[in-house]
């Protein structure tokens, strides 16, 4: 028999407060937890794993952090060289999630998130690409998409039903939905904008049926987030169902990114020297959660030096590193690198509280590298040429900026995000070659399409998140 717990809290999203009320199946283990969360605006009382989870905003707007990061013992970083990736996420996963999971359901979880190759590949001399998409979407968001599953499955969601909304033009909406599709008691509603992203992409995600409602929107990604923050404060869905969202804001989502850090790192210490080379990892950043979980990484005690934040032409991180202060929101820009078409990075909060606002601390860390379409195109090209390695667009632009900024005496990781085939037309273009689905994108290509289209009318979405909604009592435990 299930106990439940009934948590009210209040959570923001800008300036709109909504009230969150969620019975949260929780096991003895959940009376006394030690790891509280916090939000990174400081106005906000700590909270439990599963509460950050299934609100994934705090009270004050801010976005949920561990409210201390764990200590990782020096002998664990004498000894992960030569581990499996699922043997090192359940040691960096006890760190953080032991406290409110027992260790072999902890355990159960690593080992479904990450079931798949994560390999190193030495390019030149003093580069290597960790690949991260060799999960079901071919993209780095299999694993947080399948962690925060995992733990969605083990977390429950008590008498209310779960509907998670995203708002995607790029990687996310596929990973969110393939993830969570086998889960019966959890809606997902995947906005994503009109003509903004691929065919290949829009399988992932439009032909799945069932708990996954795919909606067009007739606008931009500005809109379908815009639609997003509306449901998210939107007291009336709240009394039909906790509302959550699926993105990198959501903590569920943060933290395994650590994981592909350690394993990389890991692998990287076992070909070089430590003694005599930095490390500098280059990462391709949109909402800037991949980034983030690098210097979280770096704060548990993985040795990275620095960082090339690598964005396209919606460059706000970079612009905000240069001139010291937040900039107004502005909309976004479509750019070959589809997946970081972000102006307004979800986590940069994360970052600036990581680092007090220090700006200073915070360039000796991290380097800004602006990547534009043209240079896309000429990393793409200039990498194959170079290197005999086919990159994306989104990993072209992390090659790109650490061909600017590696210095002698350093080694370049490059974080490649996803598969090239993932924007095959694009691809096709630049390099002028005819590129090959994988089977993984090609099995999604047969499939009936479900998407609902609508206009950028919170009305008509809040009716079809409310049409399809089970009741409380329809639920399957």
């Amino acid at each position: 028999m299930h106990q439940y717990k009934t948590a009210v809290f209040f959570t923001a999203h800008g300036d709109r407060h909504r009230h969150c009320t969620a019975q949260i199946r929780h096991r003895p283990i959940f009376e006394t937890p030690t790891m509280q969360y916090i939000s990174t605006g400081h106005n906000s009382p700590s909270v439990t794993l599963a509460q950050a989870v299934l609100c994934s905003h705090a009270p004050d707007g801010g976005l949920y952090m561990p409210a201390s990061l764990p200590q990782i013992p020096d002998a664990f970083f004498r000894n992960f060289q030569g581990m499996t990736a699922s043997e090192i996420a359940y040691v960096l996963a006890t760190h953080f999630f032991s406290d409110d999971i027992p260790a072999q359901a902890l355990k159960e979880m690593v080992d479904r998130t990450i079931n798949f190759d994560i390999p190193l590949r030495r390019i030149d001399n003093d580069i290597y690409v960790l690949e991260l998409f060799g999960g079901p979407t071919l993209t780095f968001k299999d694993i947080g998409a399948r962690f925060m599953a995992s733990l969605l499955r083990h977390i429950g969601t008590g008498s209310l039903p779960l509907n998670i909304i995203v708002a995607s033009c790029g990687n996310t909406a596929g990973a969110i939905a393939n993830a969570m599709a086998p889960l019966s008691s959890v809606n997902v509603f995947v906005l994503f904008p009109r003509n903004s992203s691929n065919r290949q992409l829009e399988r992932q995600y439009t032909t799945l049926g069932g708990n996954i409602h795919a909606i067009e929107v007739h606008g931009n990604i500005d809109d379908c987030l815009a639609l997003m923050r509306q449901a998210l404060s939107d007291p009336v869905l709240q009394r039909k169902a906790m509302m959550t969202c699926a993105n990198s804001a959501n903590i569920g989502r943060l933290l395994p990114e650590t994981f592909y850090y350690f394993y990389g790192v890991a692998q990287l210490l076992e070909r070089i020297d430590q003694r005599s080379t930095e490390i500098v990892a280059a990462i391709p950043c949109g909402n800037l959660g991949n980034l983030t979980g690098g210097i979280i990484s770096k704060r548990l005690g993985l040795p990275i030096s620095h960082f090339i934040a690598c964005e396209n032409a919606n460059d706000a991180f970079n612009e905000t590193l240069t001139t010291g202060h937040l900039l107004p929101r502005r909309p976004s820009v479509p750019t070959l690198a589809y997946a970081t078409d972000k102006a307004d990075p979800t986590n940069l909060p994360r970052i600036l509280d990581l680092y007090h606002y220090d700006f200073a601390a915070i360039r000796r860390d991290i380097t800004g590298e602006c990547v534009n379409d043209v240079a896309i195109i000429e990393a793409v090209n200039g990498c194959y040429r170079d290197t005999g390695y086919m990159c994306d667009p989104h990993t072209a632009m992390a090659y790109y900026g650490l061909r600017r900024n590696l210095r002698p005496g350093q080694t370049g990781l490059i974080i490649a995000t996803a598969h090239p085939a993932k924007s095959l037309a694009a691809m096709n273009a630049i390099t002028g070659r005819a590129m090959d689905l994988p089977l993984q994108l090609n099995a999604f290509m047969t499939g009936q399409d479900h998407r609902i289209r609508i206009s950028p009318n919170y009305n008509v979405l809040r009716h079809i998140i409310t049409d399809n909604t089970p009741t409380p009592q329809n639920i399957k435990q």
